[in-house]
């Protein structure tokens, strides 16, 4: 049964009457909002807050700047938010508490802001929580905006602010396997495709070819950032506009650029910025992509790191942890194993964000409270997952030279390089004799007498069967 209120106060809406607590920062609808979606106990991320009160301040001083409020209440509004911003983030899910998943388009968690704003704004000027006076949560907060335009642009905001750390961490551990990749260059190794022997290799090439795909996947995520910074502000509540005073854009957008350190547009079309939330499903795309690189990279290292007496013990991953309860002084990797488990997470917001930026309706999308919860979530699983891998994994990454060399001089594919000198009929058939006799396939060629020795040593050359010889590309 749902305690009652030992002390409470009385407001109203549109709809009437709403009891909340007597001390609560919020209003009417956050209170409403609380009764109606009770439903996974997680609030908004402190960056879309963030996101949100930056935005109510510049929009303050484009107001007044327009006209349409007056100084002492752009004032009044910009000191409570300062106020706020200064807060310790722990200290916000009680002023923000509205579930992130909530009636759509994100109006409870606009009324949210625009309540706590006003509220602080009026004790600073001397009045009580509810008084709606000097400031008003609608008429003033949320002058010449409509929940349609603000909560895209926040979440825009607040995903530029918290993609700043993923960028980092996706370069800085592509850079951790790059250095890995020159230190391992010259170590020799058997290549693997359809999980069987392939043609010879080299560790620096099997790692180095890890750092360039996640260098490439940081400037994927740093090129869908760019199209965060296309602001549907001041559309209003359908794109046209309406209610927004002359110059409200242009008095915004320089203040929002200031306050947020990032370089931000007004979108070429207000009607499509209101219609289309394809740009969160771009960096949430560039996320999948991601997950998926990086799942599969964990999933190489997990079985090269295999064994150690029965797997194939290339490589050895920092010890962690105890990986039994049961089995004394097993070692699981259980870092990659965390990182796999975040990367099926996000493949799954991703799906998420998929689902909701195709389900707007005309003139607007509702579906934008997912979009962030599912987008925020993602990268700071992502980010942090990241930091964990580099730090406890890759860093530590020790190679088990003898274990790569001895599958590097065993395997039979070492006979591809042989093919164009005999043929790949009689090469197969040596491959085939190499396998069942137990037996390599230079001894195999030397007993036989098909290539002069001196030439077989020069083509069976690590550097040459490796490319080495040729040099190795890397992207700049």
């Amino acid at each position: 049964m749902k305690k009652k209120m030992t002390k409470s106060r009385l407001e109203h809406d549109s709809l009437g009457q709403v009891e909340l607590p007597h001390d609560a920062m919020y209003g009417a609808q956050t209170q409403r909002a609380l009764t109606n979606f009770p439903i996974s106990g997680q609030t908004a991320r402190p960056s879309l807050i963030r996101a949100y009160l930056r935005l109510k301040s510049a929009a303050a001083h484009a107001n007044f700047r327009c006209g349409v409020i007056s100084r002492s209440q752009e004032r009044l509004i910009r000191r409570a938010i300062d106020e706020i911003l200064g807060m310790p983030e722990t200290e916000w899910p009680r002023l923000f508490p509205v579930d992130a998943y909530q009636a759509g388009a994100g109006t409870s968690q606009n009324m949210n802001v625009n309540e706590v704003v006003a509220n602080f704004a009026n004790r600073i000027a001397g009045t009580k929580a509810g008084s709606n006076s000097p400031i008003h949560p609608n008429d003033h907060v949320n002058r010449s905006q409509s929940t349609n335009d603000s909560y895209p642009t926040a979440l825009r905001l607040a995903l530029l602010e918290s993609s700043q750390s993923l960028v980092v961490e996706v370069n800085a551990i592509a850079k951790a396997f790059r250095k890995k990749a020159g230190q391992w260059r010259d170590l020799p190794k058997s290549a693997r495709t359809h999980l069987q022997d392939a043609v010879p290799m080299r560790l620096g090439q099997e790692i180095g070819a890890y750092a360039t795909v996640l260098e490439r996947c940081g400037e994927w995520i740093a090129q869908a950032r760019d199209e965060l910074r296309e602001l549907g502000i001041g559309g209003s509540a359908a794109g046209t506009g309406l209610t927004v005073p002359k110059g409200f854009i242009q008095a915004l957008l320089p203040e929002l650029t200031r306050l947020t350190g990032e370089k931000l547009t007004s979108a070429p079309d207000l009607c499509e910025s209101m219609q289309s939330q394809a740009p969160i499903l771009y960096y949430s795309s560039m996320l999948r992509v991601l997950a998926a690189q990086l799942t599969r990279i964990c999933n190489d290292l997990r079985l090269l790191s295999s064994g150690p007496l029965t797997g194939l013990a290339e490589l050895t991953l920092p010890s962690v942890q105890p990986g039994s309860s049961i089995m004394p002084g097993k070692v699981n990797p259980s870092i990659l194993e965390m990182v796999n488990q975040a990367c099926f997470s996000i493949l799954g917001h991703d799906h998420a964000v998929t689902m909701a930026v195709q389900a707007g309706q005309l003139e607007l999308n509702v579906m934008m409270p997912l979009m962030a919860f599912s987008t925020l979530e993602a990268t700071t699983v992502a980010t942090n997952s990241l930091l964990t891998m580099r730090m406890k994994a890759i860093e530590g990454l020790v190679a088990n030279e003898e274990r790569l060399r001895h599958y590097f001089e065993s395997t039979p594919q070492i006979a591809t390089a042989l093919s164009p000198k005999l043929g790949y009929e009689v090469t197969a058939a040596l491959v085939s004799e190499a396998i069942a006799s137990h037996r390599s396939i230079a001894a195999l060629v030397r007993e036989k007498g098909l290539i002069p020795d001196r030439e077989l040593r020069a083509i069976l050359d690590s550097r040459t069967l490796t490319g080495a010889a040729n040099g190795s590309r890397r992207r700049t």
